[in-house]
């Protein structure tokens, strides 16, 4: 579980470098998000996105990744449950 904290730290603690390194504008970004214009640009100068404002800009600007660790995470929840099914 720490390890999985450190990890969140480290994505939050650089999300705007992510943000930057897209290929989307900002105001496409901001728009897909729902966050409007100027808090965005507050939120990042801050670095005070939520948790479920980060994960759905994510999804944004990485689809790819997002939709393989959504993936990976679906494949390692129905190895457990047919784990435990056969036992």
């Amino acid at each position: 579980m720490i390890t999985e904290l450190l990890e969140t730290k480290k994505i939050v603690d650089n999300f705007d470098k992510m943000i930057s390194r897209s290929p989307f504008k900002t105001e496409y970004i901001s728009d897909r998000a729902k966050i409007p214009l100027p808090t965005f640009y507050r939120k990042l100068r801050d670095n005070k996105f939520s948790l479920d404002e980060i994960i759905t800009i994510i999804e944004i600007i990485e689809p790819e990744m997002f939709e393989y660790e959504m993936l990976t995470k679906k494949i390692a929840k129905s190895k457990t449950l047919l784990t435990k099914s056969q036992q």
